[in-house]
């Protein structure tokens, strides 16, 4: 088996804040004093420090792009761009402190 990411950290500015937003917009639940999310398949977290570059960029596997849109902004978020590719539509958005990730919804036949 080739070597995959075992772990993603979403740096921010105040990790509070961030379990607020993402646990709103995603349904993410915290471990008990920390930033690590207990809920989810991928191991990930929310760590303190950012938001800063790290020559990567998270893409949020979304089932229905436009249910999600209206919540980023409704949560203080906003929507920086939006593109369709053959994989399938995404929207680049900032959380409420100005990290920026990707929401992608899949096309049929992309995992």
């Amino acid at each position: 088996m080739p070597v995959e990411l075992g772990y993603f950290t979403l740096t921010v500015k105040d990790v509070a804040r961030a379990k607020a937003f993402y646990g709103t917009l995603f349904g993410w639940t915290f471990e008990d004093g920390s930033g690590h999310v207990a809920n989810t398949k991928f191991s990930l977290g929310i760590g303190e420090g950012g938001p800063i570059d790290l020559s990567g960029h998270a893409y949020f596997r979304v089932d229905d792009l436009e249910t999600f849109l209206p919540r980023v902004v409704a949560l203080g978020g906003e929507v920086r761009g939006r593109a369709d590719y053959k994989s399938g539509p995404n929207a680049v958005i900032a959380d409420d402190q100005g990290t920026v990730t990707t929401l992608w919804q899949p096309a049929p036949g992309y995992e």
